[in-house]
């Protein structure tokens, strides 16, 4: 058994497992090497302010702070998150490879406290993965749309996550597996952010109507006079009386709401609403979900 700290203070190598009770810390100057096949749990936190080369598992259960370098093979090189309680994830200027968010409660909570980089696959099984879009609107989990993103039942991303390398006439997934986006015709985007924010995470649209508490909205980097395929994911404890079989996508422009009546699918088995050709201009604004029509009881005084 380890010490209760582990303070890594030169180059130093795992080949098969490594437990600590509480912390790992590599300091300024020192390497940490894990080899293909190796695993290291940490029940405490990582501070990172040396190196990490990452071919096996490293498992943290506290938060993993990493202003130092971290690579890893896209193949293996897996940062797994897990365990009881809440974790913040800094990453530095380093991407990951692969990063699996496991707690062990679904209401335990991982944040970002800077925007994050995965280039291979992230997977989501357990507890809530946020990027803070309420007190840190400019923070998003950016990854290349080859990257794969898998999700457990009911499981997804609060907040914004940019998808970079966009191509055309592909349904790409960003906050959970039916928040989608496919652009076609025009000039393709390079990249697309989605900002989704349940009600849990704080979501409310614009302005206090009786629309379904889930906003939605979209920013992109490049690309024109392309129209966009969209798939707008939602709750059913989110309706706020609205019938679900007859929902419609709502945009926000000039600081009025206006209703996309067609052409509209929904799945009310999977909870979701579904249009397509949304232009380009339409996209950048605010949506959200609602019934077609608003029922309003009105009093005037004469």
């Amino acid at each position: 058994m380890l010490p209760k700290k582990v303070k890594i203070v030169i180059t130093a190598i795992v080949f098969m497992g490594l437990t600590s009770q509480a912390q790992l810390t590599i300091q300024s100057g020192a390497t940490f090497t894990m080899q293909n096949g190796a695993q290291v749990t940490v029940q405490g936190n990582v501070d990172n302010a040396g190196a990490i080369s990452n071919d096996g598992l490293l498992k943290v259960q506290g938060n993993y702070i990493s202003p130092g370098t971290y690579s890893g093979l896209t193949t293996t090189g897996v940062l797994e998150i897990f365990g009881t309680g809440n974790s913040d994830i800094n990453a530095g200027s380093s991407s990951i490879a692969n990063l699996v968010i496991n707690k062990t409660g679904a209401a335990d909570i991982v944040k970002l406290l800077a925007s994050a980089v995965v280039v291979n696959s992230f997977t989501q099984t357990n507890g809530i993965f946020t990027t803070d879009p309420i007190a840190n609107p400019s923070f998003n989990f950016s990854s290349p749309v080859s990257a794969v993103y898998s999700f457990a039942a009911g499981k997804e991303i609060i907040g914004s996550v940019k998808r970079t390398g966009f191509t055309a006439g592909v349904a790409h997934i960003f906050n959970q597996p039916n928040m989608r986006v496919t652009t076609n015709a025009g000039v393709t985007p390079t990249d697309l952010t989605v900002t989704m924010i349940p009600q849990t995470g704080g979501g409310d649209p614009t302005q206090a109507e009786r629309e379904v508490k889930r906003k939605y909205t979209f920013a992109q980097t490049g690309g024109s006079a392309f129209t966009a395929d969209i798939r707008y994911p939602y709750i059913s404890t989110e309706l706020n009386t609205n019938t679900e079989a007859n929902l419609v996508p709502w945009r926000l422009a000039a600081a009025e709401w206006n209703a996309r009546l067609t052409p509209v699918t929904r799945d009310v088995a999977n909870d979701y609403v579904n249009t397509t050709g949304v232009a380009a201009a339409e996209l950048v604004e605010e949506w959200k979900l609602a019934d077609p029509n608003y029922i309003m009881n009105v009093t005037a005084n004469l």
